[in-house]
């Protein structure tokens, strides 16, 4: 099985799926180009990539995601924002670019794409080290921000299947179970307190009813007509 995952912190708990092969490492969008292009079987890529294509395959059950604070997804500015002009998008993840562009919406934002510009909207590692540099002042939690706006948990990233990828129903619940057991020892991964903290009470594993409706109402806002996923 030719796997390809982010290089963040946020995998940690997953990588018991992989072992015994070296995966792929790259930022969400060249996962997710790869995937398509059929040079891996299996990539956790953004979800918007999924939702923005017809007839794909996820699997069910494991997802990047949150419900409130994220931490890790973020537009951090050093000015209060409503001072702020201009913005500098992360070019690894097309689902934060268009949670930003909602929750601009939502709160009445217009800034400018340019850079260096007044605000950043970070992801991943970059992004943790940033809030954990100011201990979370001076930024926009997008995962925060949503999950005030509506209520509902979001998911950043799935598990897909690449469009010729051919994996038996075992070969897949041994993956899917690999990574939930990794998930349930998350805790004693951590190498500090705070990693623990994001790991256990920022980040969410699970993909579930809830999720999947989260999922419904960021497809809805965004203004998709269906969302066109076989759950496997």
């Amino acid at each position: 099985m030719k796997i390809g995952c982010v290089p963040y912190g946020h995998a940690k708990p997953l990588a018991g799926a992989w072992k015994g092969t070296e995966p792929v490492w790259a930022h969400p969008k060249e996962l997710a180009r790869r995937l398509w292009a059929g040079e891996m079987d299996l990539a956790l890529v953004p979800v918007w990539e999924v939702m923005s294509r017809s007839a794909v395959r996820v699997l069910d059950g494991v997802a990047i995601g949150s419900r409130g604070e994220v931490r890790s997804v973020g537009v951090f500015h050093s000015q209060p924002l409503v001072d702020c002009k201009t913005i500098e998008v992360t070019p690894h993840s097309a689902t934060s670019v268009q949670l930003w562009k909602l929750v601009a919406e939502h709160m009445g934002i217009s800034l400018t794409k340019k850079r260096p510009a007044d605000a950043r909207l970070l992801i991943g590692d970059v992004a943790l080290e940033e809030w954990n540099r100011t201990n979370g002042l001076g930024v926009l939690d997008l995962g925060r921000a949503w999950t005030e706006w509506t209520a509902k948990p979001f998911v950043f990233a799935v598990w897909a299947l690449g469009p010729k990828t051919r994996l038996d129903r075992a070969e897949l619940d041994r993956f899917r179970e690999a990574c939930l057991e990794g998930v349930e020892k998350r805790a004693d991964l951590a190498k500090d307190e705070r990693e623990k903290e994001y790991l256990t009470r920022c980040i969410r594993y699970g993909l579930g009813p809830e999720e999947k409706e989260g999922l419904a109402e960021f497809a809805r806002r965004s203004g998709l007509a269906r969302l066109e996923i076989e759950w496997v």
